[in-house]
């Protein structure tokens, strides 16, 4: 799969949506008359105008939208901001921390102890991440004009060494459903629940679920501040990492794995799909 990434890079952007259709669902792209998801998501791509959720995407510039809206608490600390390679003073850096792009998607370079990381694997494998243009192989292109950074922001985790992450799907403004991903690192499971903590009755392309995730505590908040950073619009995933009752902000997605993983049942897709207006675009 990497591969055929690689070689998307290449070719027409229009060519590459059906390519991406095809992989989420085996099927020929239908633009004009969208009734899945994904093809929703590849419409947004050609036709939504993207280019204006640049600010949104971008990791760094985000936080001053993230500020404006519900306060800087919900923020990760960053530690420092670096243009280069070559700008990195590992001295200066915490004993754990998070080295990740401003403009990319996974690669994310976890440290938990300082004094184990092989610095020069880890400036290599920065170098190449920096060489890659994202939007290439996605033709997602909210993330084109984007200055490319390195951000080192503070490690979360909870009490159990863990982490437990939030994606809110929002659509006009309002949680429909919550996707909770666990165990990133190890066993990665990933369920599915309703603003009320019901379990949904569809399951996305992971077919590993956790036996049962507790309803948070700060569930109402969680949804409050997504509505909020949601409410100018039409769809949105907005992204919550939780270590144990505090929340923090991780990210903003318009077009969601770019559109190449759907919903199973597939009934239960269109009726996702359903609520994407495209005329709002």
């Amino acid at each position: 799969m990497k591969k055929l990434r690689k070689i998307c890079a290449f070719l027409p952007t229009k060519l590459v949506v059906y390519i991406d259709n095809f992989r989420a669902y085996g099927k020929v792209l239908n633009l004009n008359d969208p009734k899945y998801y994904g093809e929703k998501i590849q419409w947004i791509k050609l036709y939504g105008q993207v280019e204006k959720f640049t600010l949104l995407v971008d990791k760094y510039q985000v936080r001053s939208y993230v500020e404006e809206k519900i306060g800087s608490v919900y923020l990760p600390e960053l530690y420092r901001i670096y243009e280069s390679v070559y700008e990195i003073n590992y001295d200066e850096l915490p004993e754990k921390f998070v080295l990740k792009l401003n403009n990319g998607s996974g690669g994310n370079i976890i440290c938990r102890d300082k004094s184990l990381l092989d610095k020069e694997t880890t400036n290599e494998k920065l170098r190449r991440l920096m060489k890659e243009k994202y939007y290439k192989y996605t033709k997602e292109l909210q993330y084109k004009n984007i200055k490319t950074m390195i951000l080192c922001e503070e490690y979360l985790e909870d009490n159990r060494g863990g982490l437990i992450e939030y994606s809110l799907h929002c659509f006009n403004g309002k949680v429909e459903f919550v996707e909770v991903h666990t165990d990133r690192f190890n066993v990665y499971k990933e369920n599915y629940y309703y603003p009320d903590w019901s379990e949904a009755k569809f399951r996305g392309k992971s077919k590993n679920r956790a036996k049962c995730i507790d309803k948070p505590k700060n569930l109402e908040k969680l949804i409050e501040l997504s509505e909020i950073l949601a409410s100018d619009f039409t769809y949105v995933r907005v992204d919550f990492n939780a270590v144990d009752n505090k929340l923090y902000f991780g990210e903003l997605t318009f077009t969601p794995s770019s559109g190449t993983e759907g919903f199973y049942p597939i009934e239960y897709d269109i009726e996702i799909a359903e609520m994407i207006d495209l005329s709002k675009y």
